[in-house]
């Protein structure tokens, strides 16, 4: 039996390699779809960051090459390491937005965002998202990722931006704290963002 559009032909006999899975071509074309967003999302970005403005900050610089060994140790100690390739990409096509907090030429964390443009009645609204903030564990409980937030935010707000992003794990109840203090407001709760069969809020920080 032949399988012609999707029709079994008398007097053939089924062979199951021939079988086309409709859930299997939907879940593939909902990943190719994702993946064409991120990289339009991502070569926008790109282009935004032509005019970006960076401010002064104490201790706090983009991030460098040379940097990236500690920083991905750093991502390890805390996330799945299935997402260092990103860091390594976003730090080649993002590195204006690439924070890196020092203390005593030490690396102590490092905060890194995305651009999402929106399009509204009033034209382009730029949006940030907080892909990834980490601190180095002999660095918590001292300041680092409060301050770290608190001046990138600045040149966030220098730029344009109209609100800042993030997902939190909905159990991380010192960083939801520490976002709720900022005046980041929960806006939902979703899934499988922050990790497989992970539940997060979204929360999000009005600027303009």
């Amino acid at each position: 039996m032949r399988i012609t559009n999707g029709f079994a032909l008398k007097g053939d006999s089924i062979d199951p390699t021939q079988i086309i899975d409709p859930i299997q071509i939907y879940m593939r074309l909902v990943s190719y779809l994702e993946s064409f967003m991120k990289l339009l999302r991502d070569s926008i970005g790109v282009y935004l960051l032509k005019k970006w403005k960076q401010t002064e900050k104490e201790n706090i610089v983009p991030v460098d090459e040379t940097m990236l060994p500690e920083i991905l140790r750093i991502q390890a100690e805390g996330f799945d390491s299935e997402n260092q390739e990103n860091l390594i990409r976003y730090s080649k096509k993002l590195g204006k937005i690439f924070y890196v907090i020092k203390s005593q030429d030490k690396i102590a964390g490092y905060c890194i965002y995305y651009l999402k443009p929106e399009l509204s009645f009033r034209g382009l609204k730029k949006k940030s998202v907080i892909y990834s903030i980490a601190i180095d564990n002999k660095f918590k409980k001292m300041g680092y990722g409060r301050k770290l937030l608190e001046e990138s935010i600045k040149e966030m707000r220098l730029n344009g931006i109209s609100s800042v992003l993030l997902f939190v794990n909905v159990n991380n109840t010192p960083a939801i704290k520490l976002y709720e203090n900022m005046d980041f407001q929960i806006i939902q709760k979703i899934d499988n963002v922050c990790g497989k069969e992970e539940t997060c809020y979204t929360m999000e920080l009005k600027l303009a």
